[in-house]
C-alpha cells in the first residue's frame, strides 16, 4: 500500500487483531464489523429476556443511529431498560420460589423423629427446609456426650457453644439441643428461635407483586391460591369488627370439622 495507511479498517472482533492495528496502524480507525457483531448477539444476549426482543432492539439502535451521541443516548436507554426488566424478572423468580417453599411448608404435614418436644416445636415454628436443616443438627445428638451435664448452665451454653452455629447460621447446634435433652428442658426460648426462618413470617409484598400468581406454578399450588383467595378476602372484610372475627373463624371451624369427617 506504499506505506500508506488507510483511513478506516473494519474487521472481525479478535484482540490479536486489534494489538497488530494499533502497533502497526496507530492512526486508522478500527471498526468491527457489523455481521460479526450480530452474529454473536445470541450468545451475549441469550441470558436476557425475551432475548429476541433485545436483539432486535440492539440491531436497530445501531442501524438508526446516525451520529455517535444519538447512538450513545440509546444505548444508555437500552442498557437502563434492560436491566431494569431483567430486575424485576429476577424478583419475580424470587418471590416465586418463596411463595412454592411457603405452600411446601403448609401443605405437608411433618412426622418428629424424637420425643422431644422442642422438635415439635421447630416444626410448627421453621419453615420446612430450615426444619429440615434443623433435623441435621437434632441427629448428630445422638453422637454427642457431656462428660457431666451438672456442670453446664442452660444459659451460658446457648450463648457460648464452642462452634458457635447459632452465632453464625442462626439454628441451635447439636451441643445445645444435647444440653436441653439432658436438663429435660421441653422448650426452646423464642429468641433463639430466628424471625427470619420462621414459616409464619407475614410478606405482604408476595401478593401486592403478583397477585394472580406466577406462569410456573404446579397445579396443586394454583389451587390452593384459588382457595386461599377467597380466604384472605373474608379476612380483610371482617378486620375491625370482632363480631365478623368470630363469625369467620367460627364457620372456619365448622368447615374444618365438617372436611375431616
Amino acid at each position: 500500500m506504499g506505506n500508506v495507511h488507510p483511513d478506516a479498517i473494519i474487521t472481525d472482533p479478535c484482540q490479536s487483531i486489534n494489538v497488530a492495528t494499533a502497533e502497526v496502524m496507530p492512526n486508522t480507525i478500527h471498526r468491527y464489523c457489523i455481521w460479526h457483531i450480530f452474529s454473536k448477539l445470541p450468545l451475549y444476549l441469550s441470558g436476557v429476556r425475551p432475548s429476541k426482543i433485545a436483539r432486535g432492539e440492539f440491531k436497530s439502535m445501531v442501524l438508526d443511529s446516525i451520529t455517535v451521541k444519538d447512538f450513545e443516548r440509546k444505548w444508555t436507554e437500552y442498557i437502563a431498560r434492560m436491566f431494569v426488566h431483567q430486575y424485576e424478572l429476577a424478583i419475580i423468580a424470587k418471590h416465586e420460589k418463596e411463595l412454592e417453599a411457603d405452600y411446601r411448608s403448609k401443605g405437608f404435614q411433618i412426622v418428629c423423629e424424637s420425643m422431644f418436644k422442642w422438635e415439635k416445636q421447630a416444626i410448627q415454628c421453621y419453615t420446612r427446609t430450615v426444619y429440615e436443616f434443623f433435623k441435621t443438627r437434632l441427629r448428630k445428638l445422638y453422637d454427642c456426650e457431656v462428660s457431666n451435664p451438672d456442670d453446664h448452665q442452660v444459659v451460658p451454653v446457648l450463648r457460648n457453644s464452642s462452634c458457635k452455629w447459632f452465632e453464625s447460621r442462626g439454628i441451635l447446634c447439636f451441643h445445645i439441643l444435647k444440653i436441653l435433652s439432658h436438663k429435660k428442658i421441653d422448650k426452646i426460648d423464642e429468641r433463639y428461635m430466628l424471625t427470619k426462618w420462621r414459616s409464619n413470617v407475614i410478606r405482604p409484598h408476595l401478593n401486592r407483586f403478583h397477585q394472580v400468581g406466577y406462569p410456573n406454578m404446579t397445579p396443586e399450588y394454583k389451587t390452593y391460591r384459588s382457595m386461599l383467595k377467597y380466604f384472605d378476602m373474608a379476612c380483610d372484610i371482617a378486620l375491625g369488627t370482632s363480631v365478623k372475627v368470630q363469625y369467620v373463624k367460627h364457620s372456619l371451624k365448622k368447615m374444618v370439622h365438617n372436611l375431616q369427617n
